[in-house]
Parts: structure tokens; sequence; C-alpha cells
């Protein structure tokens, strides 16, 4: 059975393995890895693909925009590399329905669930790399950059900072003040504070994807209160 989702799999991201235990182990959750009682999962390849991914966009972006300022790059790789943006390149690709998970976590939610999915894909990425090099994690990458539309940037913690500093002339303060929900589905409540005060909160799937809810609602909070179009 997982020969044949191997082999499924391989045909649909277009590259074939030359060891298959580097995608197994790519695709193997913790969970499904204590049912059958071996140490080794996704995690470790889901550290290397996040910095693999990381230079990859941000070679692309940089020989693509020769006129961007480092400022614009960075928030223009933030987007890219995002969850919610991994979690939609991963379903390009059914990537959840490939995933090994345990049966107490297996259900059609988990498999959907943008933080599984965003990991999924970074051990992917860094397991094309241990397997077959830069090149070709960098070829598998390029598939899903599309520059034929602009890119909107969403990446809230940045706009946040460029306001923050130009009233309060202070970086805002992230923190985690809640987590809540079985291992499997944890969830992160994130606030936003500038000189003890509270800007707004959010909740996400991740650490990353709260701060950006809650940078996002402060950045609502703020607009309420102050024209921060004219800052």
């Amino acid at each position: 059975m997982i020969s044949k989702k191997i082999i499924k799999f391989q045909k649909i991201i277009e590259y074939v393995f030359n060891n298959l235990e580097v995608l197994i182990t790519a695709l193997t959750h913790k969970s499904y890895a204590s049912q059958i009682g071996q140490n080794s999962c996704n995690e470790r390849m889901e550290f290397l693909g996040d910095s693999v991914l990381s230079a990859i966009v941000a070679e692309t972006l940089y020989l693509h925009y020769p006129t961007y300022s480092e400022g614009k790059l960075s928030q223009l790789k933030a987007q890219i590399i995002s969850a919610p943006n991994l979690s939609v390149w991963s379903q390009k690709i059914n990537l959840g329905d490939y995933i090994f998970l345990g049966k107490s976590d297996d259900t059609r939610e988990s498999r959907e669930r943008e933080s599984l999915l965003c990991d999924a894909f970074e051990a992917v990425v860094g397991a094309i790399y241990l397997d077959g090099g830069f090149e070709n994690a960098r070829n598998f990458v390029l598939k899903f950059l599309d520059f034929k539309q602009e890119i909107v940037i969403t990446d809230y913690k940045s706009k946040l900072q460029e306001i923050a500093q130009h009233l309060y002339k202070k970086i805002p303060e992230y923190r985690i003040v809640k987590e809540f929900g079985p291992g499997h589905n944890k969830r992160f409540e994130a606030a936003v504070f500038v000189n003890s005060e509270l800007l707004g909160n959010g909740v996400g799937s991740s650490k990353k994807e709260a701060h950006q809810v809650a940078a996002q609602k402060s950045l609502k909070n703020l607009k309420e209160s102050l024209d921060v179009n004219n800052v």
C-alpha cells in the first residue's frame, strides 16, 4: 500500500526519488511514527526544507525584481513562504492525501489542516534537496511561483511594524498568551503590545499564523482611531 502511494505521489510532483526512504520520512507525521514505534518522522526534514525553500524564494525574488528594495523583497518572501500560501500549494498536489498519520489523527479535517500541510510541504522540499540537490528542489518550488499576477502583500506584521515605529517610535511586541486544543490540532492566541498597550490579539493554528492575525486585528483597531493610510 505504501509503495503504490509513494509511486503515485512522485508522479504528481514530477520527481522520482533515488532513495524512497527519504520521501517516506518527509511524509511521515510524528503521530504515525509513534504509532508504529519508530523515531523517524518529518520534523527534522521540515526544518531543513524551511531553509532551502527560503533560499530558493529569496534567490528567485532577487533575480526577478532587480529594482525592489530589501524591505519589499522581504515582504514578498514572507508572503510567499507563509503558512496560508504553502497550504494552498500543498492542496495543488493533494499533499494531505499522502501524509502518513496515526489512526487517532487520521481525519479529513486533520489532513486539510493548514499547519500540517505547511510542515509537510517544507519536509518534501527538504527531501528533494537531500535526494537530488538544490537544483531539483528549485525546479520543484518554481512550479508554484507565478509572476504573471502581482503578488499581493498581506504581511500584516511588517505593515504594523512600519506604522508602530512611526506612531510610537517602538517595535510591536508579540506574546503567545494562550495555547489550547489537542496536540494534533493545537491553537495559539497571540497579543500585540506597544508600550504595554494592547493593540490587538488573534488566534491561529501556529504561532506564526497567530502573530499575523493579531497584527491584522491591530491594524484594524488603529484604523478605527487613526487614519493610518495617511501615516
